[in-house]
């Protein structure tokens, strides 16, 4: 058996008064690909910008790869190991797709200029879109600027990907082309952890299924388990609102 990739232990988080996370514990292990799901503000995206530490929580804490998150003075040499993608892309929109991605690798690794746009040609192609590299976000679809994401998130190697809800922004006809995207990625065995709607993905890519309410983790299993056989009520009556809308 592996050793946990990430370890979340007794984490709580506030935002004021709110209490978005309570008391969770929970491990994640290397080449799953984990989906995270929910109803709206049951503090699945939370958790999620815990695990690279863009929340200081207030209790608890995260280990990644050995790691305490909350004693770590190098949260950013940390940080290079977890690529994430957001809902909004979050692309500079200033530079080229190409720069984008090699903003990094030449920044934080050190790579040479060329070395870093010939990585980032393969990322690009890999995700189809190696024609757009010097194009600017602006110039881009919905889609194709949430694959650049992806792209510049694999850029630094990561031994984990984060999405936050990465298909929310997009309209319908380019939700399949990141989808398409990251299930490249599980089969090749990336680590993943997916805050997502998309229940379709759940249940045909993911390893396992989280499911979380009112801060709290109330189910984890299979995905296959989770869909035909959920055990509290409350993922069943999720189960079957989402379930209409594959």
């Amino acid at each position: 058996m592996s050793l946990p990739l990430v370890e979340i232990k007794n984490l709580s988080l506030k935002y004021g008064n709110y209490k978005a996370l309570k008391n969770i514990n929970i491990s994640f292990f290397p080449g799953k690909c984990v989906v995270i799901c929910g109803p709206s503000g049951s503090g699945k995206s939370s958790l999620l910008r815990c695990v690279n530490k863009l929340e200081e929580f207030d209790n608890g804490d995260v280990i990644f790869d050995g790691q305490s998150l909350k004693s770590a003075k190098n949260i950013s040499q940390i940080r290079s190991n977890i690529g994430m993608v957001f809902q909004h892309f979050e692309l500079y929109p200033h530079l080229s797709v190409l720069n984008n991605i090699t903003l990094a690798p030449i920044q934080v690794k050190g790579l040479s200029k060329k070395d870093a746009n010939f990585n980032a040609m393969k990322l690009l192609e890999r995700v189809g879109i190696d024609d757009q590299a010097n194009k600017y976000p602006a110039e881009l679809s919905g889609g194709q600027q949430q694959r650049a994401a992806i792209s510049r998130a694999l850029a630094l190697e990561p031994k984990l990907m984060l999405f936050d809800e990465p298909t929310s922004a997009l309209d319908p006809e380019m939700i399949s082309e990141v989808l398409k995207v990251m299930r490249d990625l599980a089969d090749n065995g990336m680590s993943m952890l997916v805050v997502t709607h998309e229940m379709g993905f759940a249940k045909d890519v993911a390893d396992e299924v989280v499911f979380m309410d009112e801060g709290k983790i109330i189910e984890r299993s299979s995905s296959k388990s989770f869909f035909e056989n959920p055990k509290s009520e409350r993922a069943k009556e999720f189960i079957n609102k989402v379930l209409l809308k594959i």
